[in-house]
């Protein structure tokens, strides 16, 4: 009687140290967000980098490595011509028939610079900015107001037009934008909060 009491209390001390484990690594904490678009769109980070993707249905009959020399040459000639606000190829490949691109930039401005030397028109943005809301005191802020029992760690305040995707779980976007998970469809002037 006694081993078999052992035996039950061993296995209950495992369970509870493995979900003690899980607990503090992170699983039941917030949840970060990959960037896996499906449509054209921007991908704003909590430490404010910027990610862009170019997805589109293609009826050629090119190659993922075609469109990743392509995509790098691209690159290497704009980092030329700009030293300090530098691109990185993140992605590029053509699965059933969809190109898809993923970048990431150095600032928005490299961003926008970028878009305009490519002549991308997948977003129409004069402004981003992410700030820690524990940072920042909403109340010097002209045009924000965040309504009572919003939750978040996180605002990015937008000025255009975008498909936004939020390494956060988003949980309020100004103007009444409608919004899903860690997505928003944002233009004009608006602001995300998300965790």
């Amino acid at each position: 009687m006694k081993l078999y009491r052992r035996g039950v209390l061993m296995k209950k001390g495992y369970l509870i140290a493995i979900m003690m484990i899980l607990f503090l690594s992170g699983c039941g904490g917030k949840k970060a967000y990959s960037y896996n678009p499906d449509e054209s769109s921007i991908f704003i980070a909590k430490d404010g980098t910027l990610k862009s993707a170019l997805v589109q249905k293609i009826d050629t009959k090119a190659k993922s490595e075609e469109l990743k020399e392509f995509a790098n040459a691209e690159i290497e000639d704009f980092n030329k011509l700009n030293s300090v606000n530098q691109v990185k190829l993140e992605e590029a490949g053509i699965k059933n028939d969809i190109a898809k691109v993923v970048f990431s930039y150095t600032s928005f401005e490299c961003m926008q610079g970028f878009a305009k030397f490519t002549q991308d028109n997948s977003f129409d943005l004069k402004s981003v900015e992410v700030y820690k809301l524990s940072d920042i005191d909403i109340s010097r802020m002209d045009s924000i107001e965040i309504p009572d029992g919003i939750k978040g760690d996180y605002m990015a305040v937008i000025d255009g037009k975008a498909d936004v995707y939020t390494e956060g779980e988003i949980t309020y976007v100004s103007n009444n934008i409608e919004f899903n998970g860690n997505t928003a469809k944002v233009d004009g002037f608006n602001y995300i909060i998300f965790k």
